[in-house]
């Protein structure tokens, strides 16, 4: 897998949930939440709107990021 380009993801930004590598996560595809930062290795943390606190790992999971200004959906995942 191609690591995913995260220069354009920044706390604040709101995110839908494609598809977690993980298990364990009550999230669901289509889930929304907001970054509350990334990490010095990538990981996006994201504060789900269900009170989950995961993070995105790029390459790995995939999301779209929600343009609030217009809510129209940019593709967040691999590049």
């Amino acid at each position: 897998m191609k690591p995913q380009n995260i220069t354009n993801v920044k706390k604040g930004d709101r995110v839908r949930l494609i598809y977690m590598n993980d298990p364990y996560t009550n999230l669901d595809e289509g889930a929304t939440g907001t970054v509350d930062c990334i990490d010095d290795i990538g990981t996006v943390h994201v504060l789900w709107d269900s009170g989950s606190h995961l993070g995105l790992i790029p390459g790995v999971d995939r999301w779209v990021m929600i343009d609030i200004s217009t809510a129209d959906e940019k593709q967040g995942e691999r590049l």
